[in-house]
């Protein structure tokens, strides 16, 4: 604001026509007329600019028609004219400097407010609450954090608002909100889904409306979709199927055809409003928001976990690290799975939606959250954050900055401490390992660390592609399986740098004939030992189900070593660590006729045994159909 002049004082020979004209602006505010009211005011500033009730009944004008910067300036100028017209301004007016960031100025007049006298209890309580706001505020802004937003190509932008952007895990398509004139049937506003996919220099290509059933005539919005592309949660208001206000649905994608969208249904949805929901990496637990009964405040933010027959349990409340009295939105869970971004307007913040976060603990639980702080959050309402899996990218939607029009699509590198963990992922493809006919085929990733399934789900069955999230820092067996088939394991380590490169694999499963063989790559012994490791249980166990679910084959389990130290050693080693594998099985119930075992030392390699990978790759246990 510029520097406030104070008017002369006013010439007491035409007070009685200012009056006349102040009485009137008067009756003109009560009477609602507020246009009415300012022309009446400018008609009193030209007899006298210095009369500091018109100023302050000004004030008050613009503060009903939320012109703001107008109404601080008209109290500053009433104060400036009469520091006692009214003690009660300073309150309000640095309540209204507080909610537009102007916090030094805010802590003098609320200051100065709270130091009178004989002020009522209930006001000085309101000032207090202010005043403890606003100082949180006015330390926040004071610790700037990194934050450089550049907005999307037109592409993405345009005069329409685009919103609640979503990077989809292979940081390959970008799904936004887009609130335009749609001219079919009628011209109307319309909220549609929109999808752009990066080309081959990295930008993103014109964006396009999702086709239907996504999409539809009414209005879709607060989208998420799974890790692995097939599923889109978003919320649907006002729907002919639907249980409250806003619901939960999901459509599912089969090749390259959204189905139709899907109510989630009791007890996700309520006849409450259920909205802005955010989906898990592994596809397990959905969040979202809800001003449900049984909760803290407004809305709150709620999860809720589908079982193995695809059943969702009754939501839980997020707990008072995440939740407030007041109103909590717009969830996004990292693909990391302990991160959680999300808005609070109750929070200590800089006024309005704050953007905050919050990390999982080694119990399970939410942390307090944290500030993601200024300038990234202002006196204004930041509302949604999304981050990509590296963790360092995050998108927003604004008007404030500018751009094309309404609120645009902006994107800015994550400081260092607000970043999740770093995640990675493995995409390919399933198919007949003799026809290369894409499978329909079951996948299951577990944490070897806690024997835990992290993610289970299917190829898609008409291109056999998958995509597996991958949280950096563990140890992973991947599981292949289709009826029918061998199962085909995988044996990842993601530590930081391989987060950065993503995998890709061709997985070619074969038909169960006599002959087919498998190589069990999460099968492992203590160097120079055959005793089994504990981290092998998750392979054997998914062996044992292939042995009970095929009761009518054979099978050799062959050892193999790499070649180092003495032939003869590697033998026996070999042939003990074969046998280690059979006698699991058969303890656990399998016909030891079934089984036979063999051990071939070094003398079949699959790699060289040049190199330690090499080695480690020689080292092994192999599954033959007899």
């Amino acid at each position: 604001m510029p520097p406030l002049e104070i008017p002369a004082a006013c010439d007491p020979t035409a007070e009685r026509k200012l009056l006349s004209h102040y009485e009137r602006a008067r009756q003109l505010y009560h009477d609602g007329q507020y246009q009415a009211a300012l022309a009446s005011l400018e008609n009193a500033d030209r007899i006298c600019a210095g009369h500091a009730p018109s100023w302050l009944l000004r004030g008050v004008l613009y503060e009903d028609l939320h012109f703001i910067d107008s109404a601080v300036w008209s109290y500053r100028t009433a104060l400036g004219i009469n520091p006692n017209v009214f003690p009660n301004a300073y309150y309000t007016l640095g309540r209204l400097e507080y909610s537009i960031g102007l916090y030094e100025e805010a802590e003098k007049h609320l200051a100065a407010f709270l130091s009178r006298d004989n002020i009522s209890e209930k006001l000085k309580q309101k000032a207090t609450d202010v005043r403890q706001r606003n100082t949180q505020a006015l330390a926040l802004s004071r610790n700037r954090v990194p934050f450089a937003p550049k907005a999307l190509s037109d592409s993405i932008n345009t005069p329409a608002e685009e919103y609640l952007p979503i990077v989809s895990l292979d940081d390959r398509y970008l799904i936004f909100t887009r609130r335009y004139l749609r001219p079919e049937p009628t011209p109307h506003l319309e909220e549609d889904f929109f999808i752009s996919e990066r080309d081959s220099t990295g930008e993103w290509t014109l964006a396009q409306r999702m086709p239907e059933p996504v999409n539809s005539d009414g209005n879709e919005g607060a989208q998420s979709i799974s890790a692995d592309g097939r599923y889109l949660y978003f919320a649907g208001c006002g729907r002919d199927d639907g249980r409250g206000s806003c619901d939960i649905y999901v459509c599912i994608k089969n090749g390259d055809r959204w189905g139709k969208p899907i109510n989630l249904g009791y007890p996700v949805n309520t006849e409450a409003w259920e909205s802005q929901p955010s989906i898990s990496s592994d596809g397990r637990t959905l969040y979202f928001c809800s001003n449900r009964a049984g909760g803290m405040g407004g809305s709150d933010l709620w999860m809720t976990v589908r079982n193995d027959h695809g059943v969702w349990s009754t939501p839980v409340n997020l707990g008072p690290n995440i939740n407030t009295p007041g109103n909590e939105n717009s969830p996004f869970i990292h693909p990391d799975q302990e991160t959680l971004y999300f808005s609070s307007d109750t929070r200590p913040g800089l006024g309005g939606m704050d953007l905050f976060m919050s990390r999982l603990d080694a119990d399970g639980q939410w942390g307090e959250a944290v500030n993601l702080g200024y300038p990234i959050n202002t006196y204004a309402d930041e509302a949604t954050l999304s981050v990509d899996r590296t963790g360092t990218t995050a998108y927003f939607s604004s008007g404030k900055l500018g751009g094309r029009g309404g609120l645009d699509i902006y994107r800015f590198e994550l400081y260092e401490a607000a970043r999740p963990h770093l995640v990675s992922f493995m995409k390919g493809l399933v198919r007949d390992a003799h026809s290369g006919a894409p499978l329909q085929a079951h996948f299951e990733l577990v944490d070897l660390a806690t024997a835990k399934t992290t993610v289970e789900s299917f190829s898609d069955a008409v291109s056999g592609d998958f995509l597996v999230c991958l949280p950096a820092g563990k140890t992973y067996a991947l599981n292949v399986s289709k009826d029918g088939y061998l199962f085909h394991s995988e044996h990842i380590a993601i530590n930081d740098t391989h987060a950065l490169t993503p995998l890709y694999k061709e997985i070619d499963l074969a038909q169960v004939h006599t002959g087919e063989t498998m190589v069990l790559r999460n099968i492992f012994f203590a160097t120079d030992h055959y005793a089994l490791d504990s981290a092998s249980f998750t392979e054997l166990n998914r062996l044992l189900r292939f042995m009970r679910d095929q009761p009518q084959w054979r099978i050799e389990i062959s050892g193999h070593t790499d070649a180092t130290g003495r032939e003869t050693y590697n033998q026996q080693l070999s042939e003990q660590r074969a046998q280690s594998v059979a006698a699991y099985l058969v303890e656990r119930g399998i016909d030891a006729g079934r089984i036979e075992t063999v051990g071939y030392g070094s003398q079949k390699p699959v790699a060289t045994n040049e190199t330690a990978e090499g080695r480690q790759q020689n080292r092994r246990t192999e599954i033959k159909i007899l």
